[in-house]
């Protein structure tokens, strides 16, 4: 990633937050006035100074998620750790197994302490190519501490949900008053609370996107095999499309504009992967004569995985 590629996403990320803040305080102002205003610019710096810090364990816990060791799993951990020294990280994130049949993988943590949980679906689906590629993804967004950046975007939304929430509550506390004619009701302030978490949803999903372009330009540098997302991205497609024809029937299947979604198109990021130039790092070497298997009891399984350069 170039500097100035690199400037202009600092530059994006800090617009985004900037006008993030703006809303929060703009709701603020409509609660309380100057004082909402300085109060909820007090909540917003609290979050990022002392952001919760939840241990991978306990948010895995969540997902019934089961430990990898390198011993139940030393090939997919020995990939994981080649791949985490090329990305220079200080620790080798913890791997995850989900007993979900949704293919999924997502990280969590900062780059200190992170983890990375990989579903069954996924593991039994995925090639190994395409599974080295998801974890380099997945890594990537570790690198950049993207969780912990997108972590103070939902709790700066969801705090101005509450916020807007509250302001509602008040309303409809104040509507007898209201219709007595005791007191008067700003329908801007009404307007400003019913379209705050909207706007803020959308900046949220728009910060998703862009560091889901970044993670897959940084994926491709770290495996040098940029086609191999390409080909992980276009399996994952077109799994969420086949469960969105079972879910609706393919004649309802929804088209979901590009400024809803957590993620980016998958053919523009495809088309990026491959217009990319040639990563700088050499391609990593494996065999794909086995994948990684699961047992059907949804139980840390062994690594069937074989490479040769690791």
């Amino acid at each position: 990633m170039t500097l100035s590629h690199r400037l202009k996403n600092v530059l994006h990320t800090l617009a985004l937050f900037l006008c993030m803040g703006a809303i929060l305080s703009l709701v603020g102002f409509v609660l309380a006035g100057v004082e909402g205003v300085l109060w909820a610019l007090f909540l917003g710096l609290l979050i990022l100074a002392i952001s919760p810090n939840i241990p991978p364990s306990l948010i895995f816990s969540l997902y019934k998620g089961e430990l990898l060791s390198a011993n139940n799993a030393p090939s997919l951990y020995r990939i994981t750790q080649e791949l985490a020294a090329r990305a220079e990280l200080p620790a080798l994130p913890a791997l995850y197994y989900l007993p979900s049949q949704l293919m999924n993988a997502f990280s969590v943590g900062s780059s200190a302490s992170s983890a990375i949980g990989l579903s069954d679906a996924l593991l039994n689906s995925l090639s190994t190519r395409e599974l080295i590629a998801v974890l380099a993804h997945e890594i990537s967004h570790i690198q950049h501490n993207d969780v912990r950046v997108l972590t103070y975007a939902d709790l700066i939304s969801r705090i101005t949900s509450i916020l807007s929430l509250t302001g509602f509550l008040l309303i409809f506390i104040n509507l007898p008053l209201y219709f007595l004619g005791l007191v008067t009701i700003s329908w801007f302030a009404l307007g400003i609370l019913v379209i705050a978490p909207s706007l803020m949803s959308v900046l949220q999903l728009s910060l998703s996107r862009l560091r889901e372009f970044d993670a897959d330009h940084q994926a491709a540098l770290l495996t040098g095999d940029p086609e191999g997302l390409a080909m992980a991205l276009r399996k994952l497609d077109i799994y969420e499309s086949s469960l969105i024809d079972v879910l609706f029937g393919r004649e309802r299947s929804l088209y979901i504009p590009s400024i809803l979604r957590t993620h980016p198109d998958t053919e523009e990021r495809v088309s990026r992967l491959l217009r990319s130039k040639s990563p700088p790092e050499p391609t990593l070497i494996y065999t794909d004569d086995d994948r990684f298997t699961s047992a059907l009891t949804h139980k840390p399984i062994a690594q069937k995985i074989n490479l040769s350069s690791l």
